[in-house]
């Protein structure tokens, strides 16, 4: 189905929070015409090592990137929200080195390669948008990596979940207190490199604390200040943008 990339102007938002856009840009964006695909979740998008041509956009759901091992083995390597990008380095490279999975039922929007790098060259502020969320996404890679490899189990998993719900927060999705996580413990395991039963143990020791409420996949932060505390978190690595400071 051929529509508007932008009926909600999630695009438009998520591009803001790197640059300023003017009316301009954002009536640019959403003239934008996409093809739009459902995929249930567990579905791929995106298969490591294939070639593809147009740009990806997240229109509603939750996705994740993951790389695997020849032996099976999977590791969660980052998660896109609807307003992202899934694949903001097409300008440079026609495949992927990593899977794109539904984390649940996904609307993605596809656009031409050649229609969205008209765009970017003749907006200046989207062009620098784009960059500085590519940007913001090393930035965040940069941190899961220090999370795995520097944290104890605990704090691995209250960063993670501090970090979706700041996420979500900035694009307008929750209020940052209260969400829903579209993710297994297993998935959030594979997330922050350790076992399904290591994030029960750690899920439940924030509820007894009082720190969160959660039921089945939905959370309640309790204590802002404390979660954060405990998960060493600061969202400052998520601020990527041109504003003045």
């Amino acid at each position: 189905m051929i529509s508007e990339i932008d009926p909600r102007g999630l695009i438009a938002k998520s591009l803001s929070e790197h640059s300023q856009l003017d009316v301009f840009d954002t009536e640019a964006l959403g003239r934008l015409k996409a093809r739009t695909k459902t995929f249930e979740s567990g579905s791929y998008v995106f298969r490591e090592g294939l070639s593809f041509s147009d740009y990806v956009f997240v229109i509603s759901g939750y996705l994740f990137r993951q790389k695997q091992t020849s032996d099976g083995y999977r590791q969660i390597v980052s998660f896109t929200i609807p307003g992202d990008i899934v694949n903001p380095e097409n300008r440079f490279v026609n495949n992927l080195d990593y899977n794109v999975v539904c984390a649940e039922k996904s609307s993605i929007a596809y656009v031409q390669k050649s229609e969205f790098e008209l765009l970017i060259d003749s907006h200046p502020s989207i062009r620098l948008a784009v960059d500085l969320r590519t940007t913001a996404e090393s930035r965040q890679l940069r941190e899961w990596l220090l999370n795995i490899g520097g944290r104890s189990a605990k704090t691995r998993v209250a960063h993670f979940l501090n970090e979706f719900a700041a996420r979500t927060k900035l694009r307008g999705l929750s209020d940052g207190l209260h969400f829903s996580l579209p993710m297994s413990q297993e998935q959030i395991g594979d997330s922050v490199g350790i076992t399904p039963v290591h994030v029960n143990r750690a899920i439940r020791s924030f509820v007894e604390s009082g720190l969160i409420s959660h039921t089945n996949r939905k959370y309640e932060i309790v204590d802002i200040n404390g979660f954060r505390q405990v998960g060493q978190f600061s969202e400052k690595f998520l601020l990527v943008s041109n504003f003045p400071q």
